[in-house]
């Protein structure tokens, strides 16, 4: 679930050369693009989907950082063409190809039909919002979206509620069940939080959400209970941060 071209292409196998039959593993990629190293999903379902969850974000939390001109679904399975090649398969990313031009690319792990795939695709079709946030509220916002959006849609949320119920460890539970508490407390002051980011590496210009500037914009009397929602699962969420997975807990004093 990791959204940007340098996450892309830090994907890219660096084991030693494998033998498939009689084709030789290729270093490096196909030409052009990334995507078109992976297989297109031509489903109308899908695609209808993906229009139909961007609209409701938009809705909700207002315009994509970078307009959404163009969307295209790929299954993260490599072509025919790019077999040779040492490049990742089965993942889920959002990466925006051309920023000049608005187009974006969503890739998804397994395939339509999958129980999970559409709790995937909603997951992801939040990150378009801003597709530079790399830190675990964000991640638990695309999670409670993707929620939302199947039950909109009429569609099972895969195998994800079960898990993310239980669990006390796994921080795509811990961090749905987080901010899934903050929209229920705030419906109305939730969507904003978005709009607060902070620069998390400014060589790579990678963004987290900045929750202190969020919590500030809450009343008086909103902000020390915001911070005990996030403070409660803040433990093991700042135990799985890294440079992909940004996590500050709110500062002391709200």
């Amino acid at each position: 679930m990791q959204r940007s071209l340098s996450v892309l292409r830090a994907l890219v196998f660096t084991c030693v050369i494998l033998l498939t039959g009689c084709m030789q593993m290729s270093g490096g990629k196909p030409d052009g693009p990334w995507h078109d190293a992976y297989e297109p999903i031509d489903d109308p379902e899908s695609h209808a989907f993906a229009v139909e969850a961007l609209e409701k974000a938009i809705d909700e939390f207002g315009e994509p950082e970078i307009p959404v001109n163009k969307l295209l679904l790929r299954r993260s399975r490599k072509t025919a063409a790019a077999r040779k090649y040492r490049i990742s398969e089965d993942f889920s990313l959002t990466q925006c190809a051309d920023e000049t031009n608005g187009v974006f690319v969503i890739y998804i792990a397994v395939d339509p039909g999958h129980e999970n795939y559409f709790a995937l695709l909603g997951h992801e079709c939040a990150h378009l919002l801003n597709h530079n946030v790399f830190d675990w509220y964000m991640e638990g916002l695309a999670t409670v979206f993707s929620e939302q959006q199947c039950e909109d849609a009429g569609l099972q949320w895969g195998s994800w509620k079960r898990h993310f119920e239980r669990t006390r460890r796994e921080p795509y539970g811990l961090s749905y069940r987080m901010m899934r508490e903050l929209s229920e407390k705030f419906p109305e002051e939730y969507p904003s939080i978005v709009r607060y980011t902070r620069v998390a590496d400014h060589e790579t210009g990678k963004k987290q959400l900045d929750i202190d500037a969020w919590i500030a914009s809450l009343s008086p009397a909103d902000r020390g209970v915001a911070a005990e929602i996030i403070d409660a699962y803040a433990e093991g969420l700042l135990r799985k941060k890294s440079p992909q997975y940004y996590f500050r807990r709110p500062s002391d004093g709200w």
